[in-house]
């Protein structure tokens, strides 16, 4: 019984739904079952207790004393109370969803003709609704769903004639899905565009053909036209015209938006930016930089409350990257206890690594880098590529080699680094030792020729794909060629 589903489930239950979820079981209407009642009371209360009072036969002779062991019986109770906490589950979601149990009742009223009862709840409904801020997905599926009951009833009991039921069900009906087919046309073409899936979006084509054509008549429909923006700006990349939408749509418009369509429009503009940055616009570090911040101020960058380890790490990088080192500096301590728990110290601890080394104090980097743990593989990846960037400032050779070959191993034997990203980091590997190589060779060597070695690796790096840390190879290849690469790139345009 330690393994099963059913306390696997109750433990994840904070304190306030486990009472409620008690209060649900001990309900008659809900459950008449003694045993299961007694069963949930019995688990409670030896939840994080001693592991052998959840044993199956000790649990059994609690609830049947007196009574020879019944792998069966305990089953059963088992059963019943997994399926009334299945049943909670849907209730609670039932009773958290807005305006659903007025649609219910609209229907309960109709099928039972409670016909005053059913006007009385459409004009309350109405009401409800005219205050409702926006104009979204939910809006439009209970207006539809209200205006079906309303239609029908008005059709079959009053004055068939009288049609604007109908024509509100079915303007609403277009509404709910524009919505929904625009929606979740932006998450599919955004899959499509990072993980080169492919899908089927039918309809979707003639859903922007026609919001295309009649864009004044749906001026007032918000989110249809930001779902719209959304889509435009993953459909035609290259036109900034969409980014520059959604960016006034957050600056200005974004009061209008619920928050899911909120958190989706801060999210997409975001990585508008990124793609354009992946794909060698510089600018767009600047823009995601004020997204982040604006994000921070406004809280849409936050899940359920905290901030993203990733998201942390981010900001650091573009702060470090457009040299805010001050602000940086303040938002590392400012928003360290927005991290979860459990991930604070190493977030923290990686990223002050990481501002030390963009401001060059890089024994403070090192200090910081000390108390990084490898929680998962993108730590370790991360920390091993600024620890190799560190040594290489400090010019700790013996250090750099012996990190470059332990950091190859790693990759090459771990099961969790794809193909493509162990031939990255391979090729970046290489490329880092080349470097090294260069920067040994002996002063006999003159530093004319050193330089000009470094411009070469340069040439051969940007020549090159499937290389991560790109960034980082580059720059240090051009600081350490100086005027020599400017010689050799202009040689080579002369070649060409």
């Amino acid at each position: 019984m330690l393994d099963s589903k059913l306390l696997k489930n109750l433990r994840k239950l904070d304190t306030k739904t486990k009472e409620r979820f008690r209060i649900f079981v001990n309900s008659p209407y809900f459950n008449q079952h003694r045993k299961t009642t007694e069963l949930l009371k019995y688990l409670l209360k030896n939840l994080d207790g001693k592991p052998q009072k959840l044993e199956r036969t000790y649990v059994f002779s609690k609830l049947f004393p007196d009574t020879p062991y019944t792998e069966q019986t305990l089953f059963n109770t088992m059963s019943s109370l997994k399926k009334l906490f299945h049943r909670f589950l849907a209730q609670e979601r039932y009773e958290s969803t807005s305006f659903q149990q007025d649609i219910y009742l609209l229907e309960a009223c109709f099928v039972n003709h409670e016909f005053g009862l059913l006007k009385n709840r459409s004009k309350n409904l109405d009401k409800q609704l005219d205050n409702y801020p926006f104009a979204d997905k939910d809006y439009y599926n209970i207006r539809f769903q209200q205006y079906k009951t309303m239609a029908y009833y008005n059709a079959i009991f009053e004055n068939r004639n009288k049609s604007i039921y109908f024509q509100e069900l079915s303007d609403n009906l277009d509404r709910f899905y524009f919505v929904e087919k625009l929606r979740h046309g932006c998450e599919l073409t955004a899959n499509m565009v990072l993980m080169n899936n492919q899908y089927d979006l039918s309809f979707l084509n003639e859903v922007l053909s026609f919001y295309q054509a009649n864009k004044s008549r749906f001026e007032n429909d918000h989110a249809i036209r930001l779902y719209y923006t959304i889509l435009m700006s993953l459909r035609e990349d290259e036109n900034p015209e969409h980014y520059n939408q959604m960016k006034m749509m957050l600056a200005n418009e974004v009061h209008l938006f619920s928050p899911q369509d909120k958190g989706n429009l801060y999210s997409h503009a975001n990585n508008y930016c990124v793609r354009q940055i992946n794909k060698g616009n510089p600018a767009y570090q600047k823009e995601l930089f004020e997204l982040y911040q604006q994000g921070l101020k406004t809280g849409l960058i936050y899940d359920n409350g905290f901030l993203n380890e990733w998201n942390y790490k981010n900001i650091t990088v573009l702060g470090c990257l457009l040299k805010e080192f001050e602000w940086t500096a303040y938002f590392l301590e400012q928003y360290k206890e927005r991290l979860p728990a459990d991930r604070q110290e190493n977030s923290y601890n990686y990223n002050m690594a990481h501002l030390n080394y963009s401001r060059e104090n890089y024994s403070k980097a090192l200090d910081h880098l000390l108390y990084v743990q490898f929680s998962d593989v993108k730590y370790h990846l991360n920390y091993n590529n600024l620890l190799l960037a560190t040594y290489y400032a400090l010019g700790d050779t013996e250090a750099l080699i012996s990190l470059i070959d332990t950091f190859r191993i790693y990759v090459m034997r771990n099961k969790k680094i794809t193909t493509d990203q162990k031939k990255q980091y391979t090729n970046f590997l290489r490329f880092a030792k080349n470097l090294v190589a260069i920067k040994q060779l002996p002063d006999s060597f003159g530093r004319a020729v050193k330089k000009e070695k470094f411009a070469h690796l340069y040439i051969k790096i940007q020549h090159s794909s499937n290389i991560v840390n790109r960034y980082w190879l580059e720059k240090t290849c051009k600081k350490e060629a100086g005027n020599a690469l400017d010689i050799l790139l202009l040689e080579t345009q002369g070649e060409g």
